[in-house]
Order: structure tokens, then sequence, then C-alpha cells
């Protein structure tokens, strides 16, 4: 499964991956993103979980945003829709998440990614998209915004973390 534009392409991550995401990452991916310093083999274990949900239709699709000339690695984006398993969701709905590598930060990757994620999840059928943003996050705060998201509530999680709810129907 791919999906492009004219600049990035969104494809599944793949084992020899492993290193090139792991090197990209940061203090603000772990912030944001995992709450940990990844490891290799930790890594490859989510590429392998990754792969597994393809495999088997699964609720988690996770794909690698790469350079469409280059094919190097600029970050990734994520779907969830276990919306029974996620707080802030409802039935229908799907949650998008993203990280990109510093280099990569500040010039339209992630927007570009949920704008093509998008697309993908309306033909899967789900009914809106979902971002949950910590206010704190300031950069990724602009993201769902410059994609037609509508800001929502306020929610605090079990985790006592504050996330600002972002709902994009994806249904004509």
């Amino acid at each position: 499964m791919e999906i492009q534009d004219e600049t990035i392409k969104l494809r599944p991550f793949e084992l020899e991956d492993a290193e090139e995401h792991l090197a990209g990452e940061d203090e603000e991916q772990i912030k944001w993103l995992s709450g940990g310093k990844g490891t290799i083999e930790g890594v490859r274990d989510w590429i392998k979980k990754n792969k597994e949900q393809w495999e088997n239709n699964g609720h988690i699709l996770n794909f690698a945003i790469t350079d469409k000339q280059s094919g190097k690695l600029l970050g990734m984006i994520e779907a969830n829709g276990h919306s029974q398993e996620l707080e802030g969701l409802e039935e229908g709905d799907v949650n998008i998440s993203y990280g990109l590598y510093p280099f990569a930060r500040g010039k339209g990757y992630a927007t570009n990614a949920v704008n093509l994620i998008l697309k993908f999840l309306k033909e899967k059928g789900f009914k809106r998209a979902i971002i949950k943003v910590n206010p704190n996050n300031k950069d990724s705060l602009k993201i769902p915004l410059r994609c037609g998201f509508v800001e929502g509530k306020t929610i605090i999680t079990k985790d006592k973390e504050k996330l600002i709810i972002f709902r994009k129907d994806l249904q004509d």
C-alpha cells in the first residue's frame, strides 16, 4: 500500500528502515510520541507488529513518510481505528498521530501526510478523523487546523495528560 503526492510517499515500514527510523528519534519525538528512548530491537519489534496489522487488516495502520524523490525516511504517520480502546474517540472514529525527524520539520511534510492519509481513511469507511494534541506541543497544534480539522473539547486522559481533540468529518 503506497499513497503519494508530488513531494512525499507513504508506505508501510520495512525491517530495513529500523536503523534510519531510530536515528531520526530525538527529544521531541520521545516527549510527544514514544515516552522513552528507543532501541534497535524495540524498533524492529514495532515494525514487525505493524506488518502484522497490515497483513491481518488490523486496527493500526502505520506508514513511513518518505521523500518521493530520494526515498529517505522523513518520519511516520499512524491511523488507529480501535475507537473502543482510545480515549476521546467514538464509534467510526480513527485517530491519527504523526512524527517527523528533526531535519524534516517545518517543511509541510506532516500536513501533506495527514491530507494523504485522510483520503485513504475515507475509502476505508471511517466516519471521522481525530487528532489529539497536547496544548504544549505548539508545532503539532498547527497541523490539524491546516488540514481542515475543527478544534473540539479538551480531555484529561487517565494518565493525567491534557489533550485537545481535533475532528474532521470524512463522509460527504
